[in-house]
């Protein structure tokens, strides 16, 4: 008997075979591949474990219209392999093919990808697809929350009878909705952009939960442009008292009127201020509740600055190590099967949260906080107590930290805190000085990213006077702060749309489609015109309240009170009614958004004024060497008759023919005759070749600007997999280098100055260091032959042996 277990990735393969087996597997690899395997026998059953790569297949539209791929609306939906989709996954290839040739021998099939949504689909189409349909009806399932050695096995051993069909038809169903929304209308926008006649092309994409996000964004950039701020006044007093300088705030934290402040201050100066009353007052703070992803993203966003595709990225790697439980959750109660015990005495052995430990420990039982979510399918996010196995970056050594901080602070005292209020009268005027002190550190002493800071304040009594300084400023009202990757994500969820898991995803969406960018994201030209051109004509694409519905729809798929084939009927009818509306008016969005794309790009390749003549400096790149510069627009402009390239009516020297349009090449600078035409201006700087190049609005260079007192415009570079841009200045290359240039410089002049002295030396050099290379490879051909001689003898004695 042969057991395939399905996996979702090539780490939770390999992770899974090596505890199964207790390490005693052997890989197995495709010839001419790379995708590796594992075979083992457990029980005197061999149980072979692949994986996935991600998603194996996907949803795709069935017909396809040849010569036309921009044509809609389209319905119908099938699945098929992504290699077949996308050429950046053609490595996918080799997994489905060698899933398909180790499934013809199993005769026994188990789902062992992640429990939840994605897991399901993955795992359902691997077997239906690769091992057949029979495979999906035999098939069992295993649930676990923790790549730990304990929950792996204790999942293989009490394996669920057959697959979570309810989760599998939400899955299904989710992406095919998904795929409907996206596809149709993105051909439509795409299309309307090729019949505008003002574009040639340009792919607009939106989607189900793209739009109504986006939506969120332009809204609230509609809020910061349009306040109006308003000034107000605030008024403080100053004292010192043994020493330590102290900051009082008037009763009153804004005051409107100037005329009021000066009433104020006309009253208080040169008087001293009696202390008339001291307040203090305890409060408690109770323990955190357990984490779940959402809450997990803030307080990573918050305390270590991360975004929430960056924290759910770390928190999965973890996971795959077996560090903490299963980040994909929405729970804040931590089930009584949890052995919470094992867990606090594996974190123990770090030294780092002993102390702790002895505290919560002396308590008696572990009684972990309570939250108001649930998920039927997961814990909160807790550590596992494990030690990792590899080392761990920076990074996912402060996330796990945070993790198990927080999960030793459910179970820690809570905190006291006073604060502390004192009252000083100035001539019928009141003004406050604030204390707060920690009397109980409790559960921030553990979980210390929540602390509060101490403002201690001196002995103080009722009646004591105190000489006092005032001063006052003017402020000004601030609007409603932009979004950043954090505040999106909980504004989508409190709407309702989205998934836990797919949130930070859209964000990230948006910002590689060039509709958004920032950390404080903001709305580029291209996504305002989005936005605006479909709320005037097709408002109904970006409707939250749509989304949500299908968002609670989809949820009742999972609880098995809906149907698939209802859900998709649904959405083609709404949909069909949406895209024969922006038929109707395809033409007028069509040239609405191509005007606005082309001025935005007009408007983004001017990088600044041109620091010889009147002109942009843009980016331009050239047609003959295919390399891009930053140029001055003038260089199109005839200097003689100032009119550009194409309509010069100067002649040419050499034929004759108009400037411009003879076919005449330019000579060199030393012979004038030659050159058949003359730019106004030829002022021009190199850039780099590779990546984005965007401009920084009225940013010029300060070094430029002290050392030669020109304003050479700067713009922002960002190259490629890199992850901060670059601020240059187009006049980078007459900056001063580094120490280290500089030394680099000297060494290889040298090196040039003995070249020149000892030619025959060098080549010498030259002659001795491609013999050593020669000699290397020819080791390391001989170290090669001789393990493959070393394999064939080994094979060759094992078949003996096989045979006798």
């Amino acid at each position: 008997m042969t057991t395939l277990i399905v996996t979702e990735k090539p780490t939770a393969c390999q992770k899974i075979s090596a505890i199964l087996s207790n390490k005693k597997h052997r890989k197995l690899q495709k010839p001419g591949s790379k995708v590796t395997f594992y075979e083992s026998v457990i029980d005197g059953e061999k149980v072979i474990v692949v994986s996935g790569i991600g998603h194996l297949f996907q949803a795709t539209r069935k017909h396809k219209i040849k010569g036309d791929p921009w044509q809609y609306p389209f319905w119908d939906v099938e699945w098929a392999p992504s290699h077949e989709l996308k050429r950046s996954l053609r490595r996918n290839e080799d997994f489905v093919t060698y899933i398909k040739e180790l499934a013809r021998e199993a005769d026994n099939f188990i789902n062992a990808c992640d429990y939840d949504l994605e897991g399901a689909t993955i795992g359902y189409c691997i077997l239906k697809y690769c091992c057949g349909p029979e495979a999906v009806e035999k098939a069992k399932r295993m649930k676990f929350s923790s790549m730990t050695e304990k929950e792996i096995l204790n999942s293989f051993n009490n394996l669920l009878p057959s697959l979570n069909f309810e989760l599998v038809e939400a899955g299904l169903t989710r992406h095919e909705v998904d795929l409907l929304y996206g596809i149709n209308l993105t051909a439509a926008l795409t299309s309307s952009i090729i019949n505008s006649g003002v574009l040639k092309f340009k792919i607009l994409s939106t989607g189900r939960v793209q739009g109504p996000t986006l939506k969120f964004v332009f809204e609230r950039e509609n809020e910061v442009q349009t306040h109006v701020p308003k000034p107000y006044w605030t008024i403080n007093a100053s004292t010192k008292i043994n020493g330590s300088s102290l900051t009082l705030d008037y009763s009153k934290s804004k005051i409107w009127k100037l005329t009021e402040v000066n009433e104020i201050l006309d009253h208080c100066k040169g008087k001293n201020g009696i202390i008339k009353d001291i307040k203090k007052q305890q409060r408690k703070s109770n323990p955190p509740e357990p984490l779940n992803l959402s809450v997990l993203q803030s307080q990573s966003y918050n305390h270590l600055g991360y975004t929430p595709s960056q924290t759910l990225r770390i928190a999965e790697r973890l996971y795959l190590s077996g560090l903490i439980s299963y980040p994909r959750t929405s729970s804040q109660i931590i089930p009584e099967d949890i052995d919470l015990q094992s867990i606090v005495s594996g974190i123990k052995e770090n030294a780092k949260y002993s102390k702790y430990i002895d505290k919560i420990l002396k308590k008696g039982p572990l009684v972990p906080t309570k939250g108001k979510k649930t998920d039927p399918a997961h814990p909160p996010i807790l550590p596992t107590g494990e030690k990792p196995t590899r080392k761990l970056s920076s990074t996912e050594e402060r996330l796990l930290e945070l993790i198990t901080r927080r999960f030793l602070a459910i179970f820690g005292d809570p905190a006291v805190i006073q604060s502390i209020k004192t009252v000083v009268g100035v001539n019928s005027h009141s003004f406050n000085l604030t204390g707060r002190r920690i009397i109980e550190p409790g559960w921030m002493e553990i979980y210390h990213y929540s602390q509060t800071k101490e403002i201690i304040l001196p002995d103080l009594k009722i009646g004591q006077t105190l000489s006092l300084k005032f001063s006052t400023e003017e402020k000004f009202t601030s609007g409603p702060s932009r979004f950043n990757a954090n505040s999106l994500r909980k504004v989508m969820e409190e709407n309702e749309i989205g998934t836990k898991a797919t949130r930070a995803d859209i964000i990230d969406k948006l910002s590689k489609r060039g509709y958004v960018g920032g950390r404080q994201i903001y709305l580029y030209d291209l996504g305002i015109a989005l936005i605006e051109v479909l709320e005037k004509y097709c408002n109904e694409i970006n409707s939250i309240e749509m989304t949500r519905t299908l968002e609670k729809d989809m949820e009742a798929i999972e609880q098995g009170k809906l149907n698939r084939e209802d859900i998709l009927e649904k959405v083609r009818a709404y949909l069909g009614l949406v895209l024969e509306k922006f038929k109707e008016n395809e033409k007028n969005i069509g040239v609405e958004l191509a005007e606005s794309i082309k001025s935005t790009w007009e408007r983004q390749r001017i990088i600044g004024k041109c620091n010889v003549c009147e002109g942009n400096l843009v980016v331009i790149r050239s047609l003959g060497t295919k390399k891009r510069f930053i140029g001055c627009t003038n260089y199109q402009v005839c200097a003689k008759c100032d009119q550009p390239k194409e309509a010069c009516v100067c002649k040419c020297e050499v034929c004759g023919e108009p400037k411009g349009s003879c076919e005449c090449k330019e000579g060199p600078e030393d012979e004038p005759d030659r050159k058949h035409y003359y730019p106004k201006c030829s002022n021009s700087f190199p850039v780099a070749q590779r990546g984005s190049i965007t401009p920084l609005d009225n940013k010029f260079c300060p070094y430029c600007e002290q050392e030669f007192g020109v304003k050479y415009p700067m713009f922002q570079l960002r190259l490629p997999n890199s992850k901060r841009p670059f601020y240059a200045c187009v006049n980078w290359t007459q900056h001063p280098k580094s120490k280290k240039a500089k030394k680099t410089k000297e060494t290889e002049g040298k090196a040039e100055e003995v070249k020149e002295e000892t030619p025959d030396k060098s080549k010498k050099v030259k002659k001795t260091k491609k013999a050593k290379k020669a000699k290397a490879k020819k080791k390391t051909k001989k170290k090669k032959t001789a393990k493959k001689k070393k394999k064939s003898s080994k094979t060759k004695k094992a078949k003996k042996k096989t045979k006798k």
